[in-house]
């Protein structure tokens, strides 16, 4: 059977001829293969008791209403949808001229995904989830967004990928920022922890930097002299070229220019590590909290005021906590 023009319910993205599609044999759902191999079942295992069938489904649906595509990503969203499902863009806009509907030209062919001059700015605080989708520990997105508070339209959709497939996207500013960044989201202990470690190893840099001037200069130079001389003399033969570059350094220097490499190496995998898992840790930290104040509260106002209080970001804390990393970075360069 051609799949073409139905949606894969793990990624949300439309099946294009020539995929690879797993088809569930007990209620004919179709995945991606690599969609079916995250998760190790069908998607909607929990639905075969009910007697659950996808095509028996999709035919009530589409006698219902017809599915409405998104007009960017060409992902079919059910019929009455706002915002794509996938991309999170508004599925209806007006157009900028009624009376050039037939004419085209070689610049709108080529850029098909932008949106028509004169689209309506429409903002969607979810990101293109529905407000009623639930996450684990059944906290659902609207509850979650109330905790995240700034740019939920990009975590949102992140809380739902991770929940489907278990993967989300690299985070920029976990890598840019480390520690900051987690303290800035209120993952106070998370936070605490890595950006005590950045700041120790910020503390070692400055110490060899101040009170081993002299050496650093030394290995500065040397180091410099063996890049100059990379092409001429080692023919880019790094491992002749480094041998000698740590030949011409006495013994302390060799253990500074190792401790220094081995602080940077430390610092970077920081970094890498709260880029790569950033999204999942807040991710985890919101539907801990979220299920945490939801057990305590009494109703849903009280919930809600909990959330509101304990949700946001801390703005001061972060800021004077980068500050005080980056002073401790580059001073030594003042000396």
């Amino acid at each position: 059977m051609d799949y073409k023009g139905h949606v894969c319910p793990v990624c949300n993205k439309a099946f294009e001829s020539g995929d690879d599609v797993v088809v569930c044999p007990e209620c004919g759902t179709p995945h991606h293969r690599e969609c079916y191999d995250s998760l190790g079942q069908c998607i909607n295992q929990n639905r075969h008791r009910e007697n659950y069938n996808y095509n028996r489904e999709r035919e009530v649906n589409a006698d219902a209403e017809a599915d409405i595509m998104c007009p960017f990503c060409k992902v079919q969203n059910p019929y009455d949808s706002k915002f794509c499902k996938s991309c999170g863009r508004p599925l209806t806009f007006s157009s900028y001229s009624d009376n050039k509907t037939n004419e085209t030209d070689d610049s709108e062919n080529h850029n098909q995904e932008a949106a028509p001059f004169g689209t309506p700015f429409v903002f969607d605080p979810l990101g293109g989830v529905s407000p009623d989708e639930e996450f684990d520990c059944s906290v659902k997105a609207s509850e979650a967004s109330k905790l995240v508070k700034t740019s939920t339209p990009h975590y949102i959709p992140q809380f739902r990928q991770y929940h489907k497939i278990g993967r989300t996207r690299f985070s920029f500013v976990g890598f840019i920022f480390g520690g900051g960044w987690v303290l800035y989201r209120k993952m106070y202990k998370l936070g605490t922890l890595l950006t005590v470690l950045m700041g120790l190893l910020a503390l070692g840099d400055m110490y060899i930097r101040v009170c081993f001037s002299t050496d650093v200069t030394v290995i500065s130079q040397q180091y410099s002299e063996i890049m100059n001389n990379m092409s001429e003399k080692y023919a880019y033969n790094f491992y002749t070229a480094f041998s000698d570059f740590f030949s011409s350094l006495n013994q302390q220097q060799v253990i500074i220019c190792i401790i220094t490499l081995a602080i940077t190496f430390l610092t970077l995998l920081i970094r890498v590590l709260c880029g790569v898992f950033g999204n999942r840790w807040y991710y985890k930290h919101t539907i801990k909290t979220v299920s945490s104040i939801k057990a305590q509260s009494k109703d849903n106002k009280e919930a809600d005021e909990a959330l509101k209080s304990r949700g946001g970001v801390n703005v001061p804390l972060a800021l004077s906590l980068i500050a005080s990393y980056y002073i401790i970075t580059y001073l030594p360069m003042f000396f």
